[in-house]
């Protein structure tokens, strides 16, 4: 069933188009689009998309032949592949301070199901039609999948179990610490029964943890992500490991040799390594220039997750860290500003050091993905301050920044994440035979990446959504 009529204001002449007791399995037809064919760098004007039992059945232009089936008329529209954000963690709600038994603090991970909805049908309202949930409770992803299936209006989510981590305060109910009786190899064979699609492998473990780790899953046919501090990243790449996150490899051993015992005697912990290391890191070593060559060669997936790091750089910015404010659940917001933050303790000469290693962030996005690393766009979302699903949007124009041009970010948002995740059989592009997924726009992205912002309808799985209605409270 289409969840709700969709009326552009530019399209009220033809709202009787948009029934909603139409039939899932109904043809429908979209015209006067201009499809935008993020692998090909093409344009295509004046066509037409005709959709049937969620798929696309026939792409053309002009106008089809009368009694093709219900007609929408989209004319000037831009129609884009759904967007996949590769890095959300889509049934996260608030991370809370709990105390045990015996009195001791500890973080937990909320689950509550008002706050994945509303960050669901917000990412939905984007246009962001498929995520990568890169660490999760396993209950709770497949609570999200059940309400899905139940009629949650949300993104297709391909989940990751618990991150698996050493560190002595795991976040209950995210994380899974190995223990002497029941190690790496276990927690991974156990999500993996559990029916995980990946495996988290976190940055307290290891190097001899992620051996073990990588070992298993692979005996159980499953990528694995990895979120790594000391291990760099240029190990990891040879290890085995298939994906990286955060443009945050801030491994000492990737610091020139005479900087590396500077830096680990006087370095903190935390996210302050966020711009410590970006300080003392030299992109032009040869440390840095073999870690990219590697991770080219292996073909390690990275999502940078510019805009969580954004937010943390700016975190004395009230105004900034306002600007969407109207899409955080206020519950999320709350915990952001009380509880949960990434740049807690940082002082006003912190946030400078931030905002003066930015450029090398961006720097090393970009080389990255001219040297041939395989990036694609993630947000973190569920972290603070992260809009859900217009945060993409944003992801997308800060690789600009870093000096990628539009059609490559396009792909990286969508044929290339289809890719990398395994399912470009199905969604990712627009073609006869794929998931009916796509967002239309007001304005062509390839000109402007801001126009991932002006979303006017959506189709998820060939089901046509009203943005302003998806982002109305229920």
């Amino acid at each position: 069933m289409i969840r709700r009529p969709v009326l552009p204001a530019c399209l009220l002449a033809i709202a009787s188009l948009a029934v909603a007791s139409a039939a899932h399995a109904e043809r429908n037809v979209y015209l006067g689009l201009n499809l935008i064919h993020p692998q090909t760098e093409t344009f295509q004007p004046d066509a037409y998309v005709v959709v049937e039992d969620g798929r696309i059945v026939e792409i053309g232009q002009g106008r089809p032949a009368t009694g093709q089936g219900r007609m929408h008329d989209f004319t000037g529209l831009f129609a884009l592949p759904g967007l996949i954000d590769t890095h959300a963690h889509i049934s996260l709600a608030a991370i809370r301070i709990d105390t045990d038994e015996d009195g001791a603090p500890y973080l937990a991970a909320d689950h509550r199901p008002d706050i994945v909805a509303h960050n669901a049908r917000r990412m939905l309202a984007y246009g962001v039609t498929t995520v990568r949930n890169p660490g999760g409770d396993m209950a709770a992803s497949r609570a999200y999948d059940e309400a899905r299936a139940a009629g949650l209006s949300g993104p297709e989510a391909l989940h990751a179990g618990e991150v698996i981590d050493r560190s002595p305060f795991p976040v209950m109910g995210l994380a899974d610490r190995p223990s002497e009786t029941r190690g790496v190899a276990a927690i991974v064979a156990e999500q993996a029964q559990g029916g995980a699609r990946y495996i988290k492998l976190y940055e307290s473990l290891s190097e001899a943890d992620l051996i073990e780790g990588i070992a298993e899953a692979r005996r159980h046919g499953l990528p694995v992500i990895a979120h790594l501090s000391d291990v760099s990243w240029t190990r990891a790449a040879e290890l085995g490991v298939d994906a990286l996150v955060h443009m945050m490899p801030v491994s000492p051993e990737l610091l020139p040799p005479d900087r590396r015992e500077a830096y680990v005697a006087s370095r903190r912990q935390g996210a302050f390594a966020f711009f410590e290391w970006y300080e003392a890191v030299d992109l032009d070593a040869p440390e840095i220039e073999t870690m990219i060559r590697t991770l080219a060669r292996e073909q390690v997936h990275v999502d940078a997750t510019l805009v969580a790091f954004e937010a943390a750089f700016r975190g004395d910015d009230a105004a900034f860290l306002a600007r969407d404010a109207g899409l955080f659940h206020p519950d999320m917001q709350a915990n952001w500003s009380q509880v949960f933050r990434f740049d807690l303790g940082w002082t006003a000469e912190d946030y400078a050091r931030a905002r003066a290693v930015w450029p090398k962030v961006l720097e090393l996005t970009r080389r990255m993905h001219e040297a041939g690393v395989p990036l694609t766009l993630g947000t973190d979302m569920a972290n603070p301050f992260i809009a859900p699903g217009r945060s993409m949007a944003r992801e997308a124009v800060l690789h600009q920044e870093a000096g990628i041009p539009a059609w490559d970010v396009l792909r990286m948002a969508t044929t290339d994440a289809a890719r990398r995740l395994g399912i470009a059989d199905r969604t990712g592009a627009l073609a006869v035979g794929q998931e009916a997924d796509i967002v239309f726009l007001s304005a062509d992205p390839a000109t402007d990446l801001n126009a991932l912002t002006q979303v006017r309808a959506v189709l998820s799985d060939g089901e046509l959504y009203d943005p302003a209605g998806l982002l109305a409270d229920q």
